[in-house]
């Protein structure tokens, strides 16, 4: 089946909400107020306004989304005004391991890129082993940690403009 990578329109909004849910199911037990967390988490569309909300869709249904925060948008404290910031990178349970994922985020980084953005950033936990190995693995390095959310340790990672081209190629290139 074909996965396209789009801009997120105001008729993705279920859809959106419900891949944000259940990707962050698994971590239930990880944070502290879990109806108070999934509750924010599943208003992934509430987002849209913030930066460029970008969706995976395959066969018509939503399987993954990620928001691209451009440098000057209002952020959290943890990120300098001028860095670009990836926020909620989600993949679908059933469409993981299909690429959607790295195609969300090449998707996010040609943003950061195209906006002329010095370092892009986000914040992960080391719960979060998959996305976390995807982050290193394309030249995202930890580079503080910030307090827990929920009681879920987290770190601020980041990867300057200069490692763009290549993580953004890494991505593209196909797993075996």
């Amino acid at each position: 089946m074909t996965l396209v990578i789009r801009p997120f329109e105001t008729r993705d909004a279920d859809g959106a909400n419900a891949v944000a849910r259940a990707a962050f199911a698994q971590y239930e037990h990880h944070y502290d107020d879990w109806p108070a967390f999934i509750d924010r988490i599943g208003r992934l569309a509430e987002l849209a306004p913030e930066g460029d909300l970008l969706v995976a869709e395959q066969a018509g249904t939503i399987v993954g989304a990620v928001l691209h925060v451009p440098p000057g948008r209002p952020r959290s404290a943890i990120f300098p005004l001028e860095w670009s910031v990836v926020r909620m990178l989600v993949v679908a349970p059933a469409a993981r391991g299909q690429g959607a994922g790295r195609r969300l985020m090449a998707a996010c980084l040609r943003c950061a890129r195209d906006v002329g953005a010095p370092a892009v950033a986000l914040h992960t936990s080391p719960a979060m082993a998959t996305a976390l190995r995807m982050y290193e693995t394309i030249g995202f390095v930890r580079d503080r940690d910030i307090p827990p959310i929920q009681g879920m340790a987290y770190g601020r990672y980041m990867l300057p403009a200069t490692g763009l081209a290549q993580a953004i190629a890494m991505l593209e290139v196909p797993r075996g």
